[in-house]
């Protein structure tokens, strides 16, 4: 399985895998049923009971077919943190390739070089009326299974037009997670207040060095290095160094982004 690593800015890589072809595409053939679903329901319970005919539909299918079903892939991966229901499904999402969240630009990018989206709204007619012309719709797919295939990051024309990537979001915890550790002291006061300034990424990634550098002796200057460069974007003062800095930096981080607020 393909791997990336990302550094943050203070020198923290944290490790995601791309999601495999075949998760990405049953990811998508969920989406499609979903939007088949959304079809009927519709057809059954708007169409037939206001009669709307061919004839005199043609708005309606505007208004409540194709433009609802075009902007279902860019609104659900926009609001629910780059996931639709396919890919919340199989357990995959998109971030930016710097391991931050995607801004909306770049999810508008991705859904206006996915040529496949222009044709979306006419997969449930196709299922219903003769699944094998199905084929024909996919067609407008190959680019980007050919991008996917070739590229080293797994990347369709979108994502490397936008600058994203889609990950496996079940090998490591979400990238937007924050990383907890239990307090058990009584009015705890935070020693080092600026840890707010770091995202949850960071804390990800400080969370992630103390569980693997700590045993290794030859990593001790790494973890150094890291202590030193934290120290110095958040303009901190102390005699604390090493796993013992990072760790209370997870302690303040938990205390203040549960407690403090």
């Amino acid at each position: 399985m393909s791997l990336i690593t990302i550094s943050t800015p203070f020198n923290i890589d944290l490790e995601f895998r791309l999601a495999n072809f075949g998760k990405r595409v049953l990811a998508w053939f969920i989406d499609i049923m979903v939007i088949s679903a959304y079809f009927y329901i519709i057809a059954r319970f708007v169409y037939q009971p206001f009669d709307l005919t061919v004839d005199k539909s043609i708005i309606a299918d505007i208004l409540l077919l194709i433009l609802p079903v075009m902007a279902y892939q860019l609104s659900f991966e926009i609001f629910f943190n780059g996931q639709t229901i396919g890919k919340k499904a199989m357990g995959i999402k998109i971030i930016d390739s710097a391991g931050q969240e995607p801004t909306w630009g770049q999810y508008l990018i991705r859904w206006t070089l996915a040529f496949g989206n222009y044709f979306v709204f006419l997969m449930p007619l196709v299922i219903i009326s003769n699944p094998f012309t199905i084929v024909g719709i996919a067609v407008f797919y190959v680019p980007d299974v050919i991008t996917i295939l070739a590229s080293k990051k797994s990347q369709r024309i979108g994502d490397l037009a936008a600058g994203t990537v889609v990950i496996d979001a079940t090998y490591q915890p979400d990238i937007t997670e924050t990383i907890y550790k239990e307090i058990e002291v009584k009015d705890y006061n935070p020693v080092f207040p600026q840890v707010m300034r770091l995202t949850d990424r960071d804390i990800n990634g400080i969370r992630n060095l103390l569980k693997i550098k700590r045993a290794g002796k030859d990593d001790i200057a790494y973890m150094h290095q890291v202590v030193h460069k934290i120290k110095a974007v958040l303009q901190i003062e102390s005699e604390l160094g090493g796993y013992d800095f990072l760790e209370q930096l997870l302690y303040d981080y938990n205390y203040l982004a549960t407690r403090g607020k």
